[in-house]
C-alpha cells in the first residue's frame, strides 16, 4: 500500500487545535488523521527536514516581546508529535519558512523582515544569527502596501540566491546565497507591476522558469530565469469574474508538468499546463471549499489537496488526464498549509 506522512497547519491552537498530522492513502486518497495535535497557537507554515517538522506559529507577542515563534518537533512517531524547541522570530506574524544547509529562513509579515536561524542538530535551534529589513512601501494597494511584508524565501534550484517575495513593496529579492558565507544582502531586485503584491513564488522543475503569484492582482508572472527576462503575464482568475478574489499558494507537480494557483473568494485552484517553453497554458479551474490558503499536489502526482480555511476542510482531488475530481473531505479547523512527509 502507498501510504504518506502527511501535516496539516492552522489557526487554530489547544488539544484539539495546532499541528494535525496523519496518513494519506495514495491509492484511495483517504487521510487518516493522527491521534494527538501538537498544541503551537496558529501553526500557519510547516517544513521537514528527516523527522523534525519545523514550523512558524503566526502571532504578534511571545515572551513578552514582539514577534512570532519558530518552533521544532520530534515527528518520528506522527500519534505523538513532541515539540522540542521554541524560538522568538523577532518579527510579528510569521508566515512562512524555508530550510536549507542548515539554515532556517523565516519571513516575517507584518515587521517586513527575514529571520534566519542556524541549527545544529536535531534539538537545537541557534538564536537568531541574521535579519534583514526591508523599508517602504509600493502604496499602489494603500491598505495593504503602505509598508513592506515578506511573505516567502527560499533558495533558487541552482542555490545561487534565495528569492524573497515582498508583497508590499512590489518586489522579488534575489539575495546572494552560499553554504559556506551564507547570505549577502546585495540583491538582484525584480519589480513588478505596481499594485501586483508577489505573495509566493515556484520553479520549473528544469530550472529555467520562475514563476511569481501576485495576491492582489491575481496574476502570475513567468521569467526565464537566466537573465531574469520576463516572458509571460497571465491571469489566475476567469475573464468574466467580478467579485473579490486573491491568490494564495502556487506549486508545481512532481513531473513538472502542471502549474496551480489558488484563489480566495473565486475559492478555486487554476491549473496550468507547462509549455516547453515555460510559459503556462490554462487548462482548468478546480472548484474548492472556502479560501483555499495552500494546497499541495500528491508525491506521486496523482492527487491534488487544498486547505479550505473558512470551510474547515481539507478537500481531495483525483487527477487522471488533466482532469480533476473531487472524491472526499476532511474537517479540520481553520487548515492554512498542508506538508507531505515520507512514504510509510
Amino acid at each position: 500500500m502507498a501510504e504518506y506522512k502527511i501535516f496539516f497547519g492552522t489557526y487554530s491552537k489547544g488539544p484539539e487545535g495546532g499541528v494535525f498530522s496523519g496518513v494519506f492513502n495514495a491509492l484511495t486518497g483517504e487521510i487518516t488523521l493522527g491521534k494527538k495535535t501538537l498544541d503551537v497557537e496558529n501553526p500557519s507554515y510547516l517544513a521537514l527536514d528527516n523527522n523534525i517538522l519545523y514550523g512558524t506559529s503566526e502571532i504578534g507577542e511571545f515572551e513578552n516581546e514582539n514577534g512570532g515563534v519558530l518552533f521544532a518537533a520530534d515527528i518520528t512517531d506522527i500519534n505523538e508529535m513532541k515539540l522540542i524547541a521554541k524560538k522568538s522570530t523577532h518579527g510579528k506574524h510569521p508566515c512562512h519558512l524555508f530550510t536549507a544547509d542548515n539554515y532556517i529562513f523565516v519571513s516575517n509579515y507584518s515587521e517586513g523582515s527575514l529571520s534566519i536561524f542556524k541549527t545544529e542538530g536535531a534539538e537545537n535551534i541557534e538564536p537568531c544569527a541574521q535579519s534583514i529589513y526591508h523599508f517602504g512601501g509600493s502604496a499602489a494597494v494603500p491598505g495593504r502596501q503602505r509598508e513592506p511584508h515578506i511573505h516567502f524565501a527560499a533558495l533558487t534550484p541552482d542555490k545561487k540566491f534565495l528569492a524573497v517575495c515582498d508583497l508590499g513593496m512590489d518586489k522579488v529579492f534575489l539575495y546572494p546565497y552560499s553554504l559556506e558565507s551564507g547570505l549577502s544582502t546585495n540583491a538582484k531586485i525584480i519589480t513588478c507591476p505596481p499594485g501586483s503584491g508577489p505573495r509566493h513564488l515556484a520553479f520549473s522543475k528544469c530550472g529555467g522558469y520562475l514563476y511569481i503569484l501576485n495576491e492582489l492582482s491575481c496574476t502570475i508572472l513567468v521569467y526565464e530565469y537566466k537573465g531574469l527576462k520576463l516572458i509571460q503575464e497571465i491571469p489566475a482568475l476567469p475573464a468574466d469574474f467580478t467579485g473579490k478574489s486573491t491568490c494564495a499558494a502556487i506549486h508545481v507537480s512532481p513531473d513538472g508538468a502542471l502549474l496551480g494557483a489558488s484563489n480566495r473568494g473565486h475559492d478555486s485552484v487554476a491549473a496550468y499546463i507547462i509549455t516547453a517553453t515555460g510559459e503556462l497554458a490554462f487548462t482548468a479551474h478546480i472548484t474548492t471549499g472556502k479560501e483555499p490558503r495552500d494546497f499541495r499536489f500528491s508525491p506521486d502526482g496523482n492527487w491534488l489537496l487544498t486547505a479550505n480555511q473558512n470551510e474547515d476542510s481539507i478537500s481531495v482531488f483525483k487527477i487522471e488526464n488533466d482532469q480533476f475530481t473531487k472524491t472526499s473531505s476532511t474537517t479540520l479547523p481553520k487548515p492554512v498549509c498542508i506538508l507531505f512527509g515520507e512514504k510509510i
